[in-house]
């Protein structure tokens, strides 16, 4: 049974799984659609379907495209709906909480933007956050690139290699979803542990808390 579900995941064309990536990325942070559904776990689930490097490749870069579709979309309602985006129907459902954790992340460098990609619904809300707050499209998008590039580097290799071991194994499907989503959770909570700490260091006296540059 395994095997069989492995082999038709495989079997997806490129031409299908892209489509895919693109639209569900893309309103990832534009739409919300990331504050639903972690993108974290479908990038693994599409890397699984890479039977060969330039397959993966193709993936990664389908995926870092819809990242910066995404981002800019996002930024642009940001900037355009200002408040009332976090004020909204919408906005109330995600929490103030989390809102005010995407809107901290201006406090540090902009690596902690960067790093944001790796944080299950923060991430969706930082490009609206930042156009809200005012940051040119100019300044954010070279950091959303650079975050948007490693998320989806790291999690289609990962689907990759997990794929490519399954195939060859398929007992071990369970062992390995397992071992994806314990990646998953502990590269989160290593991201979170760093970006805290450094808001941390932001706030003790003498440090200025300071835009990302």
């Amino acid at each position: 049974m395994f095997g069989d579900l492995l082999d038709a995941l495989a079997a997806q064309d490129l031409l299908l799984v892209w489509p895919l990536m693109l639209t569900f990325l893309t309103l990832d942070a534009s739409a919300g659609i990331g504050l639903i559904v972690p993108g974290d776990a479908l990038l693994i689930v599409a890397g699984t379907t890479a039977d060969t490097p330039s397959e993966a490749v193709a993936l990664i870069a389908a995926g870092v495209l819809a990242c910066v579709t995404g981002a800019s979309g996002g930024h642009w309602l940001g900037r355009t709906l200002g408040s009332r985006l976090r004020h909204g129907r919408l906005g109330r459902r995600v929490g103030e909480e989390r809102w005010r954790r995407a809107e901290e992340l201006f406090e540090r460098s902009g690596w902690a933007l960067a790093l944001a990609y790796y944080l299950p619904v923060v991430h969706a809300l930082t490009p609206a956050v930042a156009g809200a707050l005012g940051m040119p499209n100019r300044r954010f998008m070279p950091w959303a690139v650079v975050g948007g590039t490693a998320w989806v580097s790291t999690y289609v290799t990962i689907g990759a290699l997990a794929g490519g071991v399954v195939r060859e194994h398929a007992e071990l499907l369970l062992p390995v979803a397992a071992v994806a989503a314990l990646v998953i959770v502990t590269v989160s909570a290593v991201v979170h542990r760093v970006v805290t700490a450094g808001r941390a260091a932001s706030r003790e006296p003498g440090s200025a808390a300071r835009p990302p540059r």
